[in-house]
């Protein structure tokens, strides 16, 4: 039960940052487009650092989540 939680815990995590993320990428092409400067600027290696920040959390809820292996 408590894996459980645990899991459901890092695939929040990694639904929040990969949504931070998707959102980031769309406001920056609407400024571009329309002129206007987004106030939060990640640059290349923080963008990076983000979606790898998701993916790990998303890789973690799936360990929790596994069924322990039989020996």
């Amino acid at each position: 039960m408590n894996a459980n939680r645990a899991s459901r815990r890092c695939y929040a995590v990694a639904a929040s940052l990969i949504g931070f993320y998707c959102i980031y990428v769309v406001l920056g092409k609407i400024g571009q487009k329309s002129g206007f400067a987004i106030p939060l600027k990640l640059g290349d290696i923080g963008e990076f650092l983000v979606v790898l920040a998701g993916m790990a959390a998303f890789v973690a809820g799936l360990m929790l989540a596994a069924p322990p292996e039989e020996q």
